[in-house]
């Protein structure tokens, strides 16, 4: 995949808004960011310290942590070579992670 096939794939979930965040495009739902587009080659997804330390774990070759200070606030996902479906799959969980449960329920996940 490349950025414009996640950033499609990120605007296809409910009730997604694009903004800026440091001159970069990031996502939220419901006023909780959960993706920032940093580069061509990669995005950082927020589905929390326990998620990211799996997906770290589970998908090394394309996931890593991302530090804010002394915080785990994302996983770095790069592009790259990773299967479009487990990208996908990853965005979904990051969304569902900060998507309040009435938005979850509305939309039968």
């Amino acid at each position: 995949m490349d950025r414009d096939a996640v950033r499609t794939a990120i605007l296809a979930l409910p009730e997604v808004e694009e903004y800026e965040h440091g001159d970069l495009p990031a996502f939220r739902v419901r006023g909780k960011r959960f993706a920032t587009m940093l580069d061509e080659e990669g995005v950082n997804l927020m589905p929390g310290e326990p998620a990211i330390l799996a997906l770290c774990s589970q998908h090394g070759e394309w996931c890593s942590e991302r530090w804010w200070g002394t915080r785990l606030a994302a996983v770095r996902v790069s592009f790259g070579t990773i299967p479009s479906e487990l990208l996908e799959e990853l965005v979904l969980e990051a969304w569902s992670a900060k998507a309040p449960a009435s938005v979850l329920r509305a939309h039968g996940l």
